[in-house]
């Protein structure tokens, strides 16, 4: 099965918040950490934040 990168990348940021527990996790340090561009990770977040 193929995901677009965009899927791949918010599982990703899904996961890594995930497992960083409790209390905020700064973008740039997600998208550092997980090699996703920021600017691309900003959108993906707005995006699942509209979903609820």
């Amino acid at each position: 099965m193929r995901v677009s990168a965009k899927v791949d990348y918010a599982l990703r940021a899904c996961a890594e918040l995930a497992a960083a527990g409790e209390g905020p996790v700064k973008g740039d340090r997600l998208a550092q950490s997980q090699e996703i561009p920021l600017k691309f990770l900003e959108n993906i977040l707005l995006d699942l934040k509209h979903a609820g």
